[in-house]
């Protein structure tokens, strides 16, 4: 139901962008011409008010203070000094203004680990974000560096299934709180790459898809602590899912 409300939000936003705004009402036959958009202007001068956001990133999620409830480790001996690699798909909404742009995305993210020389046989995050961010997209005629910063709160689904000392399989599963986040990154335009390729690309681009750039996203992200108190057989232990990685992604502006 959570993730029905955040995708028709993001629609409704999206069409809000899109959709025509007449000053005047249009009486009844009269026509009204559209100017279509000069595609060879730079993208300062052709953007429009609104646009979309996808992604796809990778980063390491490592939750040091993590403390298994059957074995009494940390996450560090757990995974041996690892990291679990954590791939998430992002989707949003932006608004462009002079300097910059705002905006509002929805992702979700899941990691998979396992470390059978510690009898951790599966460990799962899900990981669930609202963000609300800003980008100083504007300052130049065309995006090639764009520093942003984002915050935003996510909801943490962990599973875990380990030996015991029996060697048998036992499992816990949690849901953490809704809890802070923040992130911080650059993005690189690769429209240039494009266009030493072949002039024509981003141009087709734009015409056919809307797709206004390309950016290799670099940035550093960080999960605020999210303690939740677990109880089983083994007793009451609170879990901590705190976590500050870099990571690298691929975005998508329409």
């Amino acid at each position: 139901m959570n993730n029905f409300l955040i995708i028709t939000s993001l629609f409704l936003f999206s069409h809000f962008c899109i959709a025509q705004d007449y000053s005047d009402p249009v009486s009844e036959g009269e026509i009204v011409v559209e100017k279509p958009t000069d595609l060879s202007q730079n993208y300062r001068d052709r953007r429009g008010r609104c646009g979309i956001l996808f992604s796809v990133n990778y980063e390491k999620f490592t939750p040091n203070n993590y403390v298994s409830i059957f074995q009494n480790k940390n996450f560090e001996q757990l995974s041996g000094e690892g990291a679990m690699p954590l791939v998430s798909g992002e989707l949003g909404a932006k608004f462009n203004f002079v300097m910059g742009s705002i905006s509002a995305s929805a992702s979700y993210g899941q990691s998979i680990f396992s470390n059978e020389s510690q009898d951790v046989y599966h460990m799962q995050a899900d990981i669930t974000k609202l963000n609300l961010g800003f980008a100083f997209d504007n300052l130049t005629t065309e995006p090639w560096v764009v520093p942003y910063g984002q915050v935003g709160i996510h909801q943490i689904t962990w599973e875990e299934e380990s030996y015991d000392s029996s060697n048998n399989l036992i499992s816990q599963s949690v849901k953490t709180p809704w809890t802070m986040n923040y992130k911080a990154g650059l993005l690189l335009q690769l429209n240039w790459l494009e266009n030493s390729i072949d002039p024509n690309t981003h141009t087709n681009g734009l015409s056919s898809s809307g797709l206004q750039n390309t950016f290799i996203d670099i940035f550093y992200q960080g999960y605020a602590e999210t303690d939740v108190v677990t109880e089983n057989q083994y007793g009451k232990k609170p879990i901590d899912f705190k976590s500050n990685n870099y990571g690298v992604g691929l975005k998508l502006e329409f």
